[in-house]
């Protein structure tokens, strides 16, 4: 899944990088209810986003993010677009390939569960001292809100037509949020 896992985050935490929700219910506390299968899956997943060399997640917001993508696309799906393989481990023998539905059932729960613009402007804060993060994470919110951040995500995993172009959106965001936001 490093291949798999990479390039579902890629996007996201190579741009520099709560609540959960979910639509099954067990009627009484508003938990996902997922069949040992799935369970599996999740916590591949969970695994898999953690361990990200570069802005992994934590494992509040992995367990969070795979519960949500488990739940919302089902594991049959999951399995045709060879992400999780027949034991429900992540598949690390080849790359997933998302349509465009799944990928914004993705780009829906990392959303839900990341707040994308404050992990961003932490994240770049940290290597770049001349950012203030509070103005970067401003400046993110209003130039590149979650519906460019899904966008992208789903143009990249998709191999869209117009990935360059909408990557250069979310590049340019970045670049004057970055200039608008120096100490």
């Amino acid at each position: 899944m490093k291949k798999a896992t990479t390039a579902a985050l890629g996007v996201l935490l190579l741009v520099a990088l709560t609540a959960c929700g979910s639509s099954k219910s067990d009627g009484k506390n508003g938990k996902v209810t997922l069949s040992a299968g799935e369970k599996t899956a999740v916590a591949s997943l969970e695994k898999a986003f953690t361990q990200s060399a570069s802005g992994g997640l934590t494992t509040t917001e992995a367990k969070c993010v795979a519960t949500g993508f488990v739940d919302k696309v089902g594991l049959a799906k999951l399995k045709s677009a060879k992400l999780i393989d027949d034991k429900g481990q992540v598949n690390t023998t080849s790359s997933p390939t998302f349509d465009a539905d799944t990928s914004g059932k993705f780009a829906d729960a990392l959303l839900g569960c990341v707040d994308y613009q404050k992990r961003l402007a932490t994240e770049t804060a940290k290597t770049d001292t001349t950012i203030d993060a509070a103005k970067f994470e401003a400046c993110l919110k209003d130039k590149m809100p979650d519906s460019l951040v899904k966008k992208m995500l789903v143009a990249s995993q998709t191999n869209a037509s117009d990935s360059a172009q909408i990557g250069e959106q979310g590049t340019k965001a970045m670049s004057d949020c970055k200039d608008a936001s120096k100490k």
